[in-house]
């Protein structure tokens, strides 16, 4: 767990909300009324009484973001950078009994991530809430309006999808795939709500509330942010807060035909699926002609008992021994705080590197620690990767720098970008994730990064060669989002990315550079941390990350069609898989997991250790 993800649950204790009381649904006073002299109008049988809203959005008001007034009786339980909007029926009047109003607001051009919904109902007469992302522009009206979901184009004006749903009776998480959802700049612009009246006559300003979180953070971070918002949910609901498979069930989407189609992810432009993508339907059932049968399965002898580590990283073995390396960061923490909005590492200098030894061998039989290194050398390590020498490639995010290290005298050989100074260009990194070297041709490519989006290629003496971007589908995912890991796939002249964010895999030529095909899946959940290459079996091994939906674990992928061989994980889970590696003999699977602070390995069950 990061400082991120601890400061997140400190404020919570501090707010109270991981008290044992019992939460209640929010009532009348939770909404404050509305006291503005307003002429009333009839708009398509509901009398709306309401002022003209400043940006042409009626209902809506902005939370902590300090753009808006926010409302002076509703008390903040919100973390310093989550911002809240609210849609609000201002002063809505339902003429009749069961009838449907809508109000929404036009997010902004910057990309933030839905990490909360708190419906504020404001009386009894309101039974339901359902919140829509609206997939044409433009969708919102300068005032609210009469809506009814069974008639085409009075909730959106275009195609539409249901991203959440409340009733009285039981508070629903609507996303169809459990992912948090990203909205604004390039993807869902308009938002929607819509509320049911069972009863008509009775004035209404009941409110919905987004919670968003915008900047330099990660999907991850936004599901540990949705975790802390699932409070809210309405106790009268049997199901348990993490337990939201049967609700999923009951979700309706008003047009089925973006469940094959449409990611929410993904731009509303982009719902065609490209010819060259590898992509199955979530509840694929797999078949293969793939010969080994043996499922992998945790090897429980190794490590030693005696390996104590910090967050671990990277993990690769020997080309020769198999014996295994090792990079972790010590007592070191990778925390919120430790970068400036120019990703520069604070205090650097001052604070020193690392004072233990980060880099380890740990040998293949009993898994004991052999070498030791790295101390007072590394300030906050990453990747690694150990070349068909046996050399060493290490990445350091505080530094932005990518070092060779001697796999034999663990001295530094090498060192590409510059101490401390993220750049764009071809002499710097900024955040630099992973490595990978072509046996072929000695080249060597590096994943950059965290704040780049980039492939950069370089020769064996560290000359710039080329520059390799994501295959462009359009506005949705042209760019990578956090290449996070690299895989050399020799016998097709293939560097595959690990494109974490965008939950994909894509694969170009080693030569070129040009884009030769992608794996994504459903069943990824979303995020892709790491990729290994087992030259023995000629698959892809991945791992995931952090999803409600999707457990996180382990992908035998094939290599040419991209289908899904296996899913594997350790008895007890992975916590945060970051990296994974192959032995040499293609018997054993390591995999680096940040959280657990240790390395698994797993291997075929009819393999004799």
């Amino acid at each position: 767990m990061n400082i991120f993800h601890l400061y997140v649950v400190v404020v919570a204790l501090l707010l109270g909300l991981f008290s044992v009381t019992t939460n209640t649904l929010p009532t009348s006073k939770d909404v404050p009324s509305i006291d503005k002299d307003t002429a009333g109008e009839i708009k398509q049988g509901i009398l709306i009484e309401s002022d003209e809203i400043e940006d042409g959005m009626n209902g809506v008001a902005e939370g902590k973001d300090g753009t808006d007034e926010e409302d002076e009786n509703t008390e903040s339980v919100d973390p310093p950078f989550v911002h809240t909007k609210i849609i609000r029926m201002d002063k809505v009047i339902p003429e009749e009994n069961d009838m449907y109003a809508c109000a929404g607001v036009s997010l902004s051009t910057e990309q933030s991530w839905i990490v909360g919904y708190v419906p504020l109902p404001q009386n009894e007469s309101v039974d339901a809430m359902t919140v829509y992302g609206c997939l044409e522009e433009p969708s919102v009206s300068n005032t609210a309006w009469s809506c009814n979901p069974h008639i085409e184009k009075t909730v959106c004006s275009g195609q539409s999808s249901i991203i959440y749903s409340w009733r009285r009776s039981c508070d629903m998480i609507g996303e169809r795939k459990q992912k948090v959802l990203i909205v604004g700049g390039a993807y869902i612009r308009d938002i929607v709500l819509m509320v049911h009246y069972k009863d008509g006559d009775i004035q209404d300003s009941s409110a919905l509330e987004l919670k968003l979180l915008s900047g330099e953070y990660t999907e991850t971070d936004a599901h540990y942010l949705s975790r802390y918002y699932s409070q809210f949910v309405d106790p009268l609901c049997d199901e348990k807060l993490n337990d939201l498979g049967r609700l999923l069930e009951t979700i309706q989407w008003q047009d089925e035909s973006y469940d094959a189609t449409y990611d929410y992810d993904e731009s509303s432009q982009q719902l065609n699926l490209q010819d060259n993508r590898i992509g199955t339907s979530f509840d694929e059932t797999y078949s293969s002609s793939w010969g080994y049968d043996p499922e992998l399965v945790q090897d429980l002898t190794w490590p030693a008992p005696n390996v104590n580590l910090g967050q671990v990283t990277g993990v690769d073995a020997k080309p020769d021994t198999g014996d295994v390396f090792v990079f972790h960061r010590g007592e070191r923490t990778w925390q919120l705080s430790d970068f400036d909005e120019n990703n520069i590492f604070i205090n650097g200098k001052e604070r020193g590197p690392i004072e233990a030894d980060v880099l380890l061998l740990l040998s293949k039989r009993g898994g004991y620690i052999k070498e030791k290194a790295g101390a007072d050398r590394f300030y906050m390590p990453h990747g690694l990767t150990c070349d068909y020498n046996g050399d060493l490639w290490l990445t350091d995010v505080a530094l932005h720098q990518v070092f060779k290290v001697s796999g034999k005298t663990f001295k530094i050989e090498m060192t590409l970008g510059e101490a401390f100074v993220p750049g764009e260009d071809h002499h710097h990194f900024c955040k630099p994730t992973d490595v990978a070297v072509d046996k072929a041709t000695g080249n060597v490519f590096v994943a950059d990064g965290y704040c780049n989006k980039r492939v950069l290629k370089f020769s064996s003496n560290g000359t710039f060669l080329q520059e390799i971007k994501a295959h462009n589908k359009g506005l949705a995912k042209s760019n990578f989002k956090i290449p996070h890991s690299l895989a050399i796939v020799e016998s097709r002249r293939m560097i595959c990315v690990a494109d974490r964010e965008n939950g994909r895999i894509q694969c170009f030529n080693t030569i070129t550079g040009d884009f030769i095909h992608e794996i994504e899946k459903r069943e990824f959940g979303g995020q892709v941390f790491a990729i290994a290459y087992d030259r023995v079996l000629d698959v892809m091994y991945a791992v995931n990350g952090l999803s409600e939906r999707i457990p996180t674990q382990g992908y035998t992928l094939d290599i040419q069609t991209g289908e899904i061989l296996e899913t594997w994980a350790p008895p007890q889970g992975f916590q945060m898989p970051h990296d994974i590696a192959v032995g040499p003999d293609g018997n054993y699977v390591y995999v680096a997991d940040v959280i657990n602070e240790g390395v698994f390995r797993f291997l075929r069950e009819d393999n004799n250790m």
